[in-house]
């Protein structure tokens, strides 16, 4: 079964070279690595003779929802069945990855629901409950956390979203199309850490486009359905 674990990395190359270091010292994976560097201000080199790793160096920025895209399309293309992402900025720890590939085995998409153990800003907690109140009544559905990008996808899902423009900020849609389609899901709880170096790209005024932004595409898809 050939899987493939995509990272997308914006102006984190740092982070990402140490997210890379963490698997390769986990004790098993059975998985290849394609890195989309999103238009960063530096290329991301990193060599390995135990890791399979493709590296694609975008001149411009194009977001998360034009990357996670390219990445579904490469692994369909390359005949990968299953696909699973994580940040590239070390918040989320390597360590649960065997299990999102064992789950993809026999459910079409896994995703993590994040246990958060430090304060955050104020607007990203706001955003983040807002949103998970809105989708969960307006859909029927009863996820916690719609914004985590540790998230994976069998053949059948990479298929559903390949054929999808991707929003800018693709994960609640990602979420909301594939219950949409009845496929079967499992959530997984992840402990998130801190990123290593930096600070996350939601600040206010990003944190504010991200709720317009998925507020504009469900209003979209309830009018496009009805």
């Amino acid at each position: 079964m050939k899987n493939l674990l995509f990272i997308p990395c914006y102006n984190d190359t740092k982070n990402c070279e140490k997210v890379l270091n963490e698997i390769y010292k986990l004790n098993d994976y059975n998985f290849d690595i394609l890195i989309i560097n999103d238009g960063s201000e530096n290329i991301l080199e990193f060599k390995s003779k135990f890791l399979k790793i493709i590296i694609i160096n975008l001149k411009n920025n194009f977001g998360i929802g034009h990357c996670m895209r390219m990445a579904i399309n490469f692994a369909i293309k390359n005949n990968y069945e299953n696909i699973c992402r994580i940040d590239s900025d070390g918040e989320h720890n390597p360590i649960y990855l065997e299990n999102m590939f064992s789950i993809l085995k026999h459910k079409d998409f896994v995703i993590g629901q994040r246990n958060i153990f430090y304060k955050e800003k104020f607007f990203k907690i706001f955003s983040k409950k807002i949103l998970n109140f809105f989708i969960n009544k307006l859909f029927n559905l009863k996820f916690n956390d719609y914004n985590c990008g540790m998230m994976g996808l069998n053949y059948e899902s990479m298929k559903v979203i390949s054929k999808t423009n991707l929003i800018n900020y693709p994960e609640p849609q990602i979420i909301i199309e594939l219950c949409a389609k009845k496929l079967t899901h499992q959530t997984i709880n992840i402990d998130q850490r801190r990123r290593y170096y930096g600070d996350s790209s939601l600040n206010y005024f990003k944190g504010l486009d991200f709720i317009l932004v998925t507020f504009l595409y469900i209003l979209n898809y309830i009018m496009n359905k009805k």
